[in-house]
């Protein structure tokens, strides 16, 4: 089983004392130093010119996986035909791109918080339309209940998209992983605002400790022998604490590169 493990997002300049050396800017060349794989979360909230995505992503050193967020406008609003539009240029400046660096690039999209097991067939029906069947793309629906999770891990599959599994305050992580291949998980903390609608960034505002971090790394290994790569991402970024507990399960499940700060 090959382990890619990392963050969500890279550049916070409140990791810069934490993370990043005192004195200085966050650097993908330094993170590089430490993680393996990086969710690129900044093309949720705009879809880059072409020119520039490329050159950013080239700074990228090529052994690193590379997972990329798509846009808002193609997964949370308006209509069928506008959010078709947002993918055809989405795939053009961003996903094309990726795949030139990587051809196994991966793509993924969380479910807006409107959606319900009332609307969630219906809801992944029209994103597989809207996203012309592109593969690679992982769909995490990290706020529904965990009761429903093995139902709608089989619309998310039947939709045509891999499920990402999650950890955070309404659902710890459980896999449920019926065939071999690669699994996906984001770890979002176990903050309780991360209920409230309205708590922001708050949400992500937190730092697993060791015994959960264990629990963590428990439930991932009952599967070792059943896939064959597994991507792994922090999105508890405030106060750097995605970095430093990605380090810390980064050396529970036997990867060295992660040891460095510790």
């Amino acid at each position: 089983m090959k382990i890619f493990l990392g963050t969500c997002g890279w550049a916070y300049r409140e990791w810069v004392g934490k993370f990043y050396p005192e004195g200085t800017r966050p650097s993908i060349n330094y993170y590089t130093n430490f993680f393996n794989a990086l969710e690129i979360d900044s093309t949720y909230y705009s879809i880059p010119p072409k020119e520039t995505f490329e050159n950013s992503i080239r700074k990228i050193h090529k052994d690193i996986k590379v997972s990329i967020k798509i846009h808002s406008s193609i997964s949370h609003f308006g209509e069928i035909s506008d959010r078709k539009k947002s993918m055809d240029l989405f795939i053009k400046n961003v996903m094309n791109p990726a795949r030139k660096r990587d051809q196994e690039s991966k793509f993924l999209f969380t479910l807006p918080p409107w959606i319900s097991n009332h609307n969630l067939e219906e809801y992944l029906v029209s994103m597989s339309e809207i996203t012309f069947n592109e593969s690679n793309i992982y769909c995490e629906p990290r706020i529904l209940e965990e009761k429903d999770f093995p139902e709608i891990q089989k619309l998310i599959e039947n939709a045509g998209f891999s499920i990402s599994f999650t950890d955070n305050y309404i659902n710890p992580l459980r896999l449920n992983i019926s065939n071999e291949g690669s699994v996906y998980i984001r770890l979002h903390g176990r903050n309780p605002a991360f209920s409230e609608k309205e708590s922001g960034m708050e949400k992500f505002n937190y730092a697993y400790n060791q015994k959960e971090l264990l629990e963590i790394k428990d439930e991932i290994m009952r599967y070792e022998k059943q896939f064959n790569e597994i991507f792994i991402f922090f999105n508890n970024h405030p106060n750097g604490n995605a970095p430093l507990n990605a380090m810390e399960l980064g050396n529970m499940l036997g990867i060295n590169k992660m040891s460095r700060l510790l």
